[in-house]
Order: structure tokens, then C-alpha cells, then sequence
């Protein structure tokens, strides 16, 4: 029996030795597939955090131009062009009379012709006549 023994003992040998191989081979080829799906899982990834990126950056785009259209619609306005004009431009319009007011405070960073308009046509005994009767005036 001893020599039936050895052969049963060395098959067995064997047999483990064929089914630790073909672990192994089975463990790569499970390793393989499993690394197969991690790139895309990466790229995934990657694509959503650039995507999420790109919205915010359009988010921020939209909030711009909806800002700017505003301003828009407000630098279009009749008053703020006229009040505008009449700041940087000087106008005038007809029936009133153009009045320079000199020696202001140059450090300012203002305009430095800053024009004081009265109308022709004002009230007697207003609050603007009276606030203009002590600087001198030069008509045109």
C-alpha cells in the first residue's frame, strides 16, 4: 500500500498544484476585467466635475448678461441721456440760462466746469433764486 500511497499523494500534489494555477489565472483575468471598467469610471468622473464646471461658469455668464442688459435698458433711458448730457456736455435746454460756477474745489476729481442752470421763467421769491443771488453770473 505504501507505493498506491505515494502515487494518490503525488496526484494530489498535483492537482493542487493545477488548481492554485488556475486561481491565479482566474484572479488576473477577473483583475483584468475589473481594471477594464476602471477607466471609464475614471473618464466618468472627470466628465462630470467639468461638466458641473462648465455650468457654473455658464450660471455666471447668465447672471453678467442679464446685469448688463439692465444697465442697458437704463443707459437707453431719456433722463439718464439727458442728465448725462447736461452733467459731461453742458446742455442747455431752450428757456434756460447756462450759469459757470468758478473757483470750486479742483481736488475732487469732478467735473471741473460744473454748470448751475435756472430757468427764465421761475417765481419770484423761489429758493433757487435766492441760493443763486450771490455768486456772480455771466451771461452768454
Amino acid at each position: 500500500m505504501s507505493g498506491r500511497a505515494a502515487t494518490i499523494s503525488t496526484r494530489n500534489t498535483s492537482r493542487s498544484r493545477h488548481q492554485g494555477l488556475w486561481r491565479l489565472v482566474i484572479l488576473l483575468v477577473m483583475l483584468l476585467i475589473l481594471g477594464g471598467y476602471v477607466s471609464p469610471i475614471m473618464k466618468y468622473i472627470d466628465r462630470s466635475e467639468q461638466i458641473e464646471s462648465e455650468r457654473a461658469a455658464t450660471e455666471e455668464l447668465r447672471s453678467e448678461f442679464d446685469m448688463l442688459q439692465a444697465e442697458k435698458v437704463h443707459l437707453q433711458r431719456n433722463d439718464y441721456i439727458e442728465q448725462v448730457a447736461r452733467r459731461d456736455l453742458g446742455l442747455v435746454r431752450p428757456g434756460e440760462q447756462p450759469y459757470v460756477v468758478k473757483d470750486l474745489d479742483q481736488g475732487a476729481g469732478e467735473n471741473k466746469a460744473a454748470a448751475a442752470v435756472e430757468e427764465k421763467a421761475e417765481p419770484e421769491g423761489s429758493e433757487a433764486g435766492s441760493i443763486l443771488d450771490g455768486f456772480p453770473l455771466h451771461g452768454p
